[in-house]
């Protein structure tokens, strides 16, 4: 018989380019809780959202959609991240969509009670002003060198298209003071998968005494 888990704590994870976020939620996957990325809804939003394709072509041009209207994200970001006009543009147009899925998502994943915690991994909840719609805010630290060679690594990032990036988010030193949780990212991932185990811990004893 499958367990219940009534009225399950709303938690996000979030961080900065780099820091190991997507990373941090994959441990909470891995302990049943439901993980909701925020970028990927994001893409879902555009991609099923005529009229908001539309309205993008608009500012960033024809060109980042295929024929077939796939969304070319790389070319999208490159344009969006190029001045903070656009960059407003941008998050103008989608993140209030997306906020309504994730509303919702949270909402079915709640409602099932089949989750010991629900976690939103989300990069710019801060950016956004979406922080009071969680229970509890994490925050995934690293330090600055690490996330430049992550990204390097993993994107094939210039140095200089990190620091273009980051400088359209918040330091993440000042959303580590912001948190209520941080979970620090200058390891291994083992050691990445213990700070992040022992958070989840705390968060099930915070939801077990708030009963």
């Amino acid at each position: 018989m499958a367990r219940v888990y009534s009225n399950p704590k709303l938690i996000t994870v979030t961080g900065g380019i780099g820091s190991g976020q997507t990373t941090v939620c994959s441990f909470f996957k891995k302990w049943h809780c439901k993980v909701i990325n925020a970028d990927k809804k994001a893409h879902d939003v555009i991609q099923r959202n005529i009229g908001l394709q539309n309205e993008l072509k608009k500012v960033f041009g024809n060109d980042i959609f295929s024929k077939d209207r796939k969304l070319d994200r790389q070319l999208l970001a490159h344009r969006a991240f190029k001045d903070d006009i656009h960059t407003h543009k941008l998050n103008q147009l989608v993140h209030p969509r997306m906020v309504e899925v994730l509303v919702e998502e949270m909402e079915q994943a709640r409602f099932s009670k089949r989750y010991p915690l629900i976690i939103i991994d989300a990069a710019l909840i801060f950016e956004i002003s979406i922080e009071s719609m969680f229970d509890a805010v994490v925050v995934v630290n690293s330090q600055l060198k690490l996330r430049q060679q992550r990204v390097k690594d993993r994107d094939g990032m210039s140095r200089k298209q990190f620091n273009e990036r980051a400088a359209k988010q918040i330091p993440l030193e000042e959303k580590a003071m912001w948190a209520d949780f941080v979970i620090e990212n200058d390891g291994s991932l083992s050691d990445l998968e213990k700070n992040t185990r022992d958070i989840y811990e705390k968060l099930i004893r915070r939801k077990k005494s708030s009963k």
